[in-house]
C-alpha cells in the first residue's frame, strides 16, 4: 500500500487527526507548534494558530469545535482559545490530557498521560452537560481510541505500556470487561476502526500503520516516510482516503536528513471504508 504525501506542513507533533463529515474536512492538530490544520474537500489547507498547545479537536453537532488542552475541555474560538469552557479533567499524574475521540453516543473519551511509573492516568467519558466519568484506570500514556462498527466494543492504544485493549460494552456504551488484544514491540500510537472491524494502529517508531483483526493479528501494513508516526483516520467522501499524521519532534539529525517529509499529512488508498466518526453533542444521546 503506497503512501502520497498530502500536505507539507512539517509538523512537530501532528496529531488528532479526524473527518468532519459535516463541512467534508480534515482536521488535525500540531500539538507542539500550537496549529490547527484544516484540509479542505477542493484541496485546500489552512493553519490556524491556537492559543495553547492543543492534543484534540472534533467537531460538535452545531458546527462548533471542541478542543483539549492540558486538562481543559472547551469550545475552540475563532482565534484559536478555548473561550468556553465545558470542563476540566482531575489532576492525576502529569496534569495533561492526551489522544480523545467521540464514541457512538456522542461523548468524548480522553485519555490522561502519568510518565512517572505509578500509571495514575485514566480515562475518561465526557457529556455535552458537563458530566465526567472515569472509565479506565491504571494508564501511563492512554493514547487512541475508536469503536467496532456495531458500537459494542471499544480499542484503546497505552504507549507506554505498549498495549491495544478491547473494552465490551453495556447498552449504555460503557464498558463492562476489558482484555489486552496485541502487544507491540514497537511504541503505538493512534488508531482507527476501519467498517470491516480492522483496527488500523500508527506505530510511533515503527515507520508506518499496521491493520489488526478483531482478534489482534496484523494482516497489512503501510510504511510512511513520516519520521514519528502519530495517527490515522479515515476520510473523503467515501471514507476509503486513510489520512496519517507524523511528527518531527526530537529526530536525530541522521533521521531528519534520510526523512525530509517527517511530519507531514499522508494519505493512501485503504481498500476498505472507515467507519466513520461521531461530533460531540447530545444529539447521540
Amino acid at each position: 500500500m503506497k503512501v502520497e504525501l498530502i500536505v507539507d506542513c512539517q509538523s512537530l507533533l501532528g496529531e488528532g487527526v479526524t473527518w468532519d463529515a459535516a463541512t467534508q474536512t480534515l482536521l488535525w492538530v500540531d500539538i507542539d507548534g500550537c496549529l490547527l490544520h484544516r484540509l479542505y474537500s477542493d484541496g485546500r489547507h489552512e493553519a490556524t494558530t491556537l492559543e495553547t498547545p492543543t492534543s484534540v479537536v472534533v467537531p460538535t453537532i452545531n458546527g462548533d469545535l471542541l478542543a483539549v488542552s492540558g486538562l481543559n475541555i472547551g469550545v475552540l474560538a475563532d482565534d484559536g482559545d478555548i473561550r468556553n469552557s465545558l470542563v476540566k479533567l482531575p489532576r492525576d499524574g502529569d496534569g495533561h490530557a492526551n489522544d480523545g475521540r467521540c464514541d457512538p453516543q456522542g461523548r468524548l473519551w480522553i485519555g490522561t498521560v502519568d510518565r512517572s511509573g505509578a500509571n495514575l492516568g485514566g480515562v475518561f467519558c465526557v457529556n455535552d452537560e458537563a458530566v465526567v466519568r472515569r472509565v479506565r484506570t491504571g494508564r501511563a500514556l492512554a493514547n487512541g481510541i475508536d469503536w467496532s462498527p456495531d458500537g459494542t466494543k471499544c480499542y484503546h492504544v497505552d504507549s507506554l505500556l505498549r498495549t491495544l485493549d478491547e473494552l465490551t460494552l453495556d447498552a449504555q456504551g460503557l464498558p463492562i470487561s476489558e482484555r489486552t488484544i496485541a502487544k507491540f514491540d514497537e511504541m503505538p500510537d493512534g488508531l482507527s476502526v476501519d467498517e470491516e472491524g480492522g483496527i488500523w494502529v500508527a506505530l510511533w517508531d515503527g515507520g508506518g500503520v499496521v491493520r489488526l483483526t478483531p482478534g489482534g493479528a496484523i494482516d497489512r501494513r503501510v510504511d510512511v516516510p513520516g519520521g514519528w508516526i502519530t495517527n490515522c483516520a479515515f476520510g473523503g467522501p467515501d471514507l476509503r482516503t486513510l489520512y496519517i499524521t507524523s511528527a518531527r519532534v526530537d529526530l536525530d539529525a541522521e533521521r531528519t536528513r534520510s526523512q525530509p517529509l517527517a511530519g507531514s499529512l499522508f494519505a493512501c488508498d485503504a481498500g476498505v471504508a472507515g467507519r466513520g466518526y461521531t461530533p460531540f453533542g447530545s444529539l447521540y444521546l
